[in-house]
């Protein structure tokens, strides 16, 4: 990855409260900093979502509400109807939706690759589901 190089002094007790959660979570220091930065500038942008430890890796997600990948996934099926969408998951705040859609489209690479993820998976238990069925 390329990008600029930030330095800065933590308080001890701090460096070593990061370090141990970094360690906990399989990351370095670079890679724990970069992640927790990355999080904060999108929460902050996008005070409706926050981050969510999944299965492999944290994922977007709405406060009290789906995951970003799920709304972009179905919102492959809606298109530009926006209204369609809205509807679809009814009590969901549209401002949060929005927002969903926004920060995708300035950070695609993960929920692409989960939606990719969730393809594969789908498309595998279909395949095994139908061998199961044939004579």
């Amino acid at each position: 990855m390329t990008g600029a190089t930030i330095s800065t002094r933590l308080p001890t007790w701090l460096d070593e409260a990061l370090r141990a959660l970094f360690q906990a979570k399989g990351e370095g220091p670079s890679e724990g900093l970069r992640r927790v930065a990355e999080e904060w500038w999108a929460m902050d942008r996008y005070p409706k979502l926050e981050f969510r430890d999944g299965t492999f890796e944290r994922r977007a997600a709405l406060r009290d509400g789906p995951e970003v990948w799920e709304i972009v996934f179905v919102q492959r099926d809606y298109g530009d109807d926006l209204v369609g969408l809205y509807e679809h998951f009814g009590p969901v705040d549209r401002e949060a939706i929005d927002q969903a859609l926004a920060y995708y489209r300035e950070s695609p690479q993960p929920i692409d690759r989960r939606i990719e993820e969730n393809d594969r998976i789908g498309q595998r238990l279909e395949a095994e589901w139908l061998a199961s069925r044939e004579p």
